[in-house]
């Protein structure tokens, strides 16, 4: 005779509360590789393995971690234990905090925390350009560098002199390093966790550099992508910030950041960052082309986090002999790329109306509301509410007012921000093409019009501005020059004296040809 519904509930109800008691007993003794097996074990021998998958199995195992890390609870009159923060590297790494370091890869991470230790190390004033707090008595280094082999570390602890001539570790930089090679004995596992922090409990108040996340994550078997990924990254924090250290974990960006926030360019889940309540980004200043050997090496550095100011951040560059030299800081290179954002959103009528601003600014002349009208077939009213836009965006600005004797008309150019990165030094904040020195470069990236013009063979591009000859039945005479050469089979030109005159459709070598002088003519042909 079958049992009854009501008969077999309490039955799974307590079954399941015995299960979550297991799970209990579970983490508090037994290796966490070995959790999810034996909670497997527990279900079978209570009877209800084919009620509750490895999903359910493992949310019980997560709840009974939860409830064995119990925050400090407070009653009223009761003392906070907790004290502000204070930064060891003022507007970088805060003091006895969790500090996670995010960047692109190869920009200077290992590097970025090896610095640090000679610093601190050698005992001086300010690094990076930045005060840096020294602790009346050394301060213990420890470095879990599980991301990279010993031998790949040994050039860079090299380079600081943390290891001496011998391969020696040096007493008086760090006190312990482990490589890749430990990854399976150091990581943030329940086992990897127990024995980092018996390690850092040997040291009073050390500096723990983590180099890097996803090694130390990896023997977990958690997706970077899931949000589960959080859940170990905050146990390990709260079990070494115990220990007093300050913590700088070391993780991966996005391959190509568009920001200097690092919340926002942090590789993974978004749980990631809601662990950290104080994170740096490191990124290129300039954002070069991938596959080709880097020429600008400046590295920006920001800062941003809970309880304190997003700080102002650094320029610095990380040098071939070793050590990093501060540059300067980082508003200015910031201002210009929020501008270049601002350039690089425009399509349509709107980024014509900038282009052909941008070539007038080159020339060095500015361009009234008809000119820009009649070179664009647009209406005066259309044009003129672009230039209001451009202007609101701080991309375009009213150079003049000349006089017609009624009411005055303005005359436009860019804006200094918007010609600074449009400038061959300027716009390195993404890869601008080096030779292409005309400006459809927005349209060509944009415009969803038949403005926009196909890529070409950037050493046939002729620079706006560039006197020309044009083919006049066999002749060739001056007096134009080049306004749109970045399509040598369809160059655009105008009349020396008057950009209203122009010619359209040239082919460079067959119609048009550079020359050195604008101001060459023909002589009159004379018939014999």
């Amino acid at each position: 005779m079958s049992k009854k519904p009501d008969e077999i509930k309490p039955k799974l109800q307590q079954a399941l509360y015995d299960l979550a008691v297991h799970a209990e007993h579970l983490i508090k003794t037994e290796r966490e590789r070995d959790w999810l097996p034996l909670m497997r074990n527990q279900a079978y021998d209570l009877g209800i393995h084919e009620d509750v998958k490895d999903a359910e199995l493992q949310s019980y195992l997560d709840a009974a971690e939860r409830r064995t890390n119990k925050g400090q609870v407070y009653r009223g009159g009761q003392a906070l234990q907790a004290s502000e923060s204070v930064f060891l590297l003022d507007g970088l790494i805060k003091l006895g905090e969790a500090n996670v370091v995010i960047g692109q890869p190869k920009v200077g991470k290992s590097s970025f925390s090896t610095g640090l230790i000679a610093a601190l190390r050698d005992r001086r004033e300010t690094f990076l350009g930045r005060e840096l707090l020294i602790p009346g008595e050394k301060m213990p280094v420890l470095i879990f560098g599980t991301d990279q082999s010993e031998g790949d570390w040994l050039h860079l602890l090299r380079r600081e002199e943390i290891v001496r001539e011998d391969q020696t570790l040096d007493p008086d930089s760090a006190d312990f390093f482990c490589s890749l090679e430990s990854g399976d004995e150091y990581n943030f596992t329940k086992d990897g966790l127990r024995h980092m922090k018996e390690e850092i409990d040997k040291h009073q108040l050390p500096l723990v550099i983590i180099d890097s996340l996803s090694s130390m994550m990896e023997p977990t078997g958690i997706e970077e992508n899931t949000s589960r990924y959080a859940q170990p990254i905050r146990s390990a924090i709260n079990q070494l910030r115990k220990t007093g250290a300050t913590l700088l974990i070391i993780h991966h960006s996005v391959k190509r950041p568009l920001t200097w926030d690092w919340i926002t360019e942090c590789r993974g889940s978004s749980s990631i960052s809601s662990v950290f309540s104080w994170g740096v980004l490191m990124r290129w200043v300039a954002q070069e082309e991938d596959g080709l050997a880097r020429t600008d090496k400046r590295v920006g550095f920001a800062g941003k986090g809970r309880g304190s100011n997003a700080s102002g951040g650094i320029m610095a560059e990380y040098l071939a002999e070793g050590g990093w030299t501060f540059m300067d800081g980082l508003e200015a290179a910031q201002q210009v790329e929020r501008v270049r954002q601002r350039i690089m959103e425009l399509s349509g009528v709107r980024a014509s109306v900038f282009d052909y601003l941008t070539m007038r600014t080159e020339l060095g002349a500015d361009v009234s509301t008809e000119e820009l009208a009649t070179e664009l077939s647009k209406s005066r009213s259309n044009v003129s509410r672009e230039l209001n836009n451009l202007k609101a965006k701080g991309l375009a600005c009213i150079d003049r007012m000349g006089e017609t004797g009624t009411r005055p008309r303005p005359f436009w150019k860019l804006s200094g921000a918007a010609a600074e990165a449009m400038s061959p030094g300027g716009h390195s904040f993404e890869s601008f093409d080096s030779f292409d020195d005309k400006i459809n470069r927005i349209n060509k990236i944009n415009s969803q019009d038949s403005t926009a013009v196909p890529e070409t063979d950037p050493k046939r591009i002729i620079p706006p501005g560039s006197p020309v000859e044009v083919n006049r039945d066999g002749i060739w005479s001056g007096g134009y020059v080049v306004r749109d050469g970045s399509n040598p089979d369809s160059i655009t030109l105008e009349r020396l004296g008057n950009p209203m005159i122009t010619l359209s459709n040239q082919r460079l070598e067959i119609d048009v040809r550079p020359c050195e002088s604008p101001f060459s003519f023909a002589e009159p042909q004379v018939d014999w």
